[in-house]
């Protein structure tokens, strides 16, 4: 009995003692783990030790050190380009407002395919018709009696300058933005060149391209004119000019353009592969024999902006500077054998060109292919030339004449008035009509009227 009773209580004593294990256990869980206490440890705070803040992280928390308050040039308006539509949100998620780099494609197309970086507004504008005619070469007796005293009848000899008598000029069919295009220019000189009291018309075709490079904000224009009518023969005088011009190469590029505007920089060079010039005086008896060579190399570097406010209007100009490089040389000869030869330079040329274009007529139709009238344009232009130098004045002397040779009128201001019409079709092709009158007298006005025709055919 007295064994039985030690064992009862010995199970007893561990039951109770389980239970209070699992009790304090639970409570322990719950409440978390009680921290040990380092009984040799201080019981104040001591230092800690802590880690420096990511640099980093603290730039992001700083305000910006220029600028108004939330200014950052991640998202200040004036140093990025206008934000294309926003992309459609996905997932519910907030659109993609990355503003992508458009992919640039012709302007010519672009009168009919609004696919330009640029606005509609500039895309759309009519190019500059223009006007030129390059100055001639006068040749002057300086003694009563001569030769050529006998046979002018007047104040001398006027030679068109080698190469056809044309000098480079950006504004002659051509516009502000670079282009893709075929260029085919007809321009009809009525009254242009005036030799011992004849006076002969010229006819000049261009031929040439306009191409873009680097996402069509730069092109390049190749243009070689050919002239037509540009001799004369007669019992007492006979001229040969150059049929051939000189072939011109434009380079062109965008400075900067919004939705209303734009400007571009860029250079001419005027390359010498026309022919010469030369004349014969009294073919019969003593005949003196004029050449005019050319080998001028011209550099003609301009400016030009086109504005487009809206309601159809468009301004357009351009302000060049013809410079050459060298001059021509001229050769004379007459009964005796010798042969004498003298350089002239040619004068520089300031142009300052300017278009209105307003539209008159647009069908707002939506073909690409068929041959249809899109729109209708009209063009009023202004155009001034003038000498930035006095010509050249080289003294000659042959066996029988003493004369100079000398740039026809010196200093020249040459003011003309182009009219025309700006037509284009479903297809992109540009068909263009207009006249010249000049608008000054004498030895500022270098034909009687003239007329032009263009065409533009996209690449």
């Amino acid at each position: 009995m007295r064994l039985r009773a030690i064992a009862l209580a010995l199970l007893l004593s561990l039951v109770t003692s389980s239970t209070t294990a699992v009790v304090l256990a639970q409570e322990t869980i719950r409440s978390g783990p009680t921290p040990l206490i380092n009984p040799v440890a201080p019981t104040s705070p001591g230092p800690t030790l802590e880690l420096a803040p990511n640099p980093f992280r603290a730039l992001d928390r700083l305000e910006p050190q220029f600028g108004p308050p939330g200014f950052s040039e991640a998202t200040d308006p004036s140093l990025l380009g206008p934000a294309p539509p926003s992309a459609p949100a996905r997932n519910n998620r907030p659109a993609n407002n990355r503003r992508p780099m458009p992919t640039p494609v012709s302007s010519s197309r672009n009168s009919t395919r609004n696919n330009s970086p640029f606005s509609p507004r500039l895309a759309r504008a009519a190019p500059i018709m223009g006007d030129s005619f390059a100055p001639t070469i006068q040749i002057q007796s300086t003694d009563t009696g001569g030769m050529l005293d006998e046979h002018s009848h007047g104040p001398g000899v006027l030679l068109p300058q080698g190469g056809g008598g044309t000098r480079a000029k950006i504004a002659e069919n051509s516009a502000t933005l670079p282009m893709d295009r075929v260029i085919f220019n007809y321009n009809h000189f009525h009254n242009a060149i005036s030799d011992f009291n004849q006076q002969s018309d010229v006819d000049r075709f261009t031929l040439g391209f306009e191409k873009t490079f680097l996402s069509s904000l730069f092109s390049i224009d190749v243009r070689l004119p050919l002239i037509a009518n540009n001799d004369i023969v007669t019992d007492s005088f006979s001229r040969n000019g150059s049929e051939l011009g000189n072939l011109s190469i434009s380079l062109k590029g965008l400075l900067s353009s919004n939705d209303d505007s734009a400007f571009v920089a860029g250079m001419t060079i005027d390359i010498p592969t026309g022919q010469d010039t030369s004349a014969t005086l009294n073919r019969d008896i003593d005949p003196l024999l004029l050449v005019a060579s050319n080998d001028a190399v011209h550099l003609a570097p301009y400016l030009g902006f086109l504005c487009a406010p809206g309601q159809g209007m468009s301004h357009q100009g351009f302000l060049q500077v013809d410079v050459p490089t060298n001059g021509n040389d001229l050769q004379f000869s007459d009964a005796s054998t010798a042969t004498t030869t003298t350089n002239l330079l040619e004068q520089s040329l300031l142009y300052v060109d300017y278009s209105f274009s307003k539209l008159m007529y647009d069908s707002a139709g939506n073909s690409r292919k068929s041959c249809r009238l899109r729109r209708l344009s009209g063009l009023a232009e202004l155009h001034y030339t003038t000498t930035l130098e006095d010509s050249d004045v080289v003294q000659i002397s042959t066996s029988f004449n003493n004369f100079q040779i000398t740039s026809f009128g010196n200093r020249i201001d040459v003011v003309n008035l182009t009219l025309g019409v700006h037509s284009v079709l479903d297809n992109g092709t540009q068909l263009r009509l207009g006249t010249v009158s000049p608008i000054t007298d004498g030895d500022d006005r270098f034909f009687d009227f003239e007329f032009q025709a263009q065409l533009n055919i996209p690449l």
